[in-house]
């Protein structure tokens, strides 16, 4: 309901701009803010040398070619090993794809479940495909068999095996944290 609501007031936002500008200006705002193409039920696989990195699967795609974006509601994404094996999978009410880069930034309610059964909670992620990184400098929850951490800022691999939090580091876990000293 919310995205429907946000989907409309958008719209008339777009209408009501467009409506107070000169023809010139009507017509190069619209080049700019329509997508090229609409895609329903979007699928999309990244590899890299023959290896697979990612496949995403969508509700719905909104293709921008000025912009080099892909804009992904309800994506779904799997992350791969060297051996095709999972290594995690991502959901969030939705994304947007660098055509160029092949990264990706998830919104809203982002959830990242590994492979071992840890799962990371946040409300914004990005996944730099060149260095298969994860990033975010949004609040994060990290449970596990193990405990449950939180703190702000994190850096990962996509299986959530080497994991750093930034700041304001908060948990229980029996294993011992290690302080950076400077």
């Amino acid at each position: 309901m919310r995205k429907i609501l946000w989907l409309t007031s958008w719209m008339l936002g777009c209408v009501l701009l467009l409506g107070s500008c000169s023809e010139e200006e009507r017509e190069k705002v619209a080049e700019e803010e329509l997508p090229s193409q609409i895609v329903d039920n979007f699928q999309m696989q990244e590899s890299k040398s023959g290896r697979d990195l990612y496949f995403l699967r969508g509700r719905r795609a909104f293709y921008y070619d000025k912009r080099n974006e892909i804009v992904v509601l309800e994506p779904h994404i799997t992350f791969y090993g060297p051996g095709r094996e999972i290594t995690s999978k991502v959901v969030c009410d939705s994304g947007v794809i660098s055509n160029r880069t092949g990264d990706l930034v998830a919104y809203g309610n982002v959830v990242v479940t590994a492979q071992d059964s840890t799962i990371l909670r946040t409300d914004s992620l990005a996944w730099f495909n060149r260095r298969a990184k994860i990033e975010t400098d949004a609040e994060v929850s990290i449970s596990s068999p193990q405990g449950t951490i939180r703190g702000k800022g994190l850096i990962s691999d996509a299986d959530l095996n080497r994991i750093e939090i930034k700041e304001e580091v908060k948990g229980t876990t029996p294993f011992s944290v290690q302080e950076e000293s400077e």
